[in-house]
């Protein structure tokens, strides 16, 4: 009897013990389900933060990159003395007052972000087509470059003939220019004129400056070469010497001096006497000034 009673005790004992594993068992499956179902939540959560992370993330970039070009065209429109439309400049304003809001915001709303990536879209467009119009602006301004690199060609070519036909222009000219060879005769000692080589004591010269209202008033040098027939530059003493001719040391006869007031100048006759006796053949007569030739004549003495 007792026996029996020990066994009905250690059964209830058991079944005791098993019910409590039982009730300890679904306790903690429902934790475990109830842990993993808040683990996939925050899993969820975790996600949608970085996800909602990264778009803002990458919404302030693309803002950025917008920002610069906006201003890069800016300047690019301004060299061209161009200005960018105020509706762009009305976008770019509100894109970055909301720059600076997500910046600021820590829980940043996903419709904010779409608003950002609205706007940013609009710019893009705006901007590409400010690009276009910028990428013109700069064809054009190499074909003016081109153009005024062309005119500014022209112009010195222009200038510099100008300078020449100035030059040219106020060069002095010779007129009425006149070489009488003289000889003295033996029973009157008159001067009398004379085309024999042998008898030729003296060349008179006489020649007038031509008017010219485009050179400078002032006194003029004028060299005077005679050149023999054997292509000799006649002189004596100490009145020939030397003057610039086309870049040239060249040799002249005499010298003389005189004062141009921009009218036509008789210039007095000079008597020059050459040393040697003159030989048959061709004289040429020839008047410098400045650098340059005023006239000349030939003279034929047999």
């Amino acid at each position: 009897m007792q026996n029996n009673q020990e066994k009905n005790n250690s059964k209830t004992l058991l079944y005791f013990i098993i019910a409590i594993l039982l009730l300890l068992n679904v306790g903690l499956a429902y934790l475990w389900q109830t842990g993993n179902t808040k683990q996939e939540a925050l899993t969820v959560s975790n996600n949608e933060l970085t996800a909602e992370l990264t778009g803002k993330e990458e919404a302030l970039m693309q803002a950025q990159l917008l920002i610069d070009q906006y201003r890069a065209d800016s300047l690019t429109l301004a060299e061209n003395n161009k200005t960018i439309s105020a509706e762009l400049v009305a976008k770019k304003n509100e894109i970055m007052k909301l720059v600076a809001r997500i910046k600021s915001d820590t829980k940043l709303s996903q419709s904010t972000i779409e608003e950002l990536n609205t706007q940013l879209l609009d710019l893009r467009n705006r901007i590409a087509e400010l690009e276009k119009e910028n990428s013109e602006l700069v064809a054009r301004n190499e074909e003016l470059k081109e153009e005024v690199s062309t005119l500014n060609t022209e112009n010195d070519a222009l200038a510099k003939q100008g300078r020449v036909l100035k030059s040219f222009a106020e060069r002095l000219q010779s007129a009425d220019l006149k070489i009488e060879t003289l000889k003295k005769k033996w029973l009157t000692g008159k001067e009398t004129g004379t085309v024999r080589a042998k008898d030729v004591e003296a060349f008179r010269i006489s020649f007038s400056i031509a008017d010219n209202n485009f050179a400078q008033p002032g006194e003029r040098t004028i060299y005077v070469k005679i050149t023999s027939p054997e292509g000799v530059t006649m002189s004596k003493g100490n009145e020939g010497g030397t003057f610039d001719y086309l870049d040239k040391s060249s040799r002249y006869t005499y010298k003389v001096s005189t004062v141009f007031e921009s009218e036509a100048k008789v210039v007095p006759a000079t008597i020059w006497k050459p040393v040697q006796n003159l030989t048959s053949g061709q004289y040429s007569i020839e008047l410098y000034c400045e650098g340059y030739r005023m006239g000349s004549a030939i003279l034929n003495l047999l």
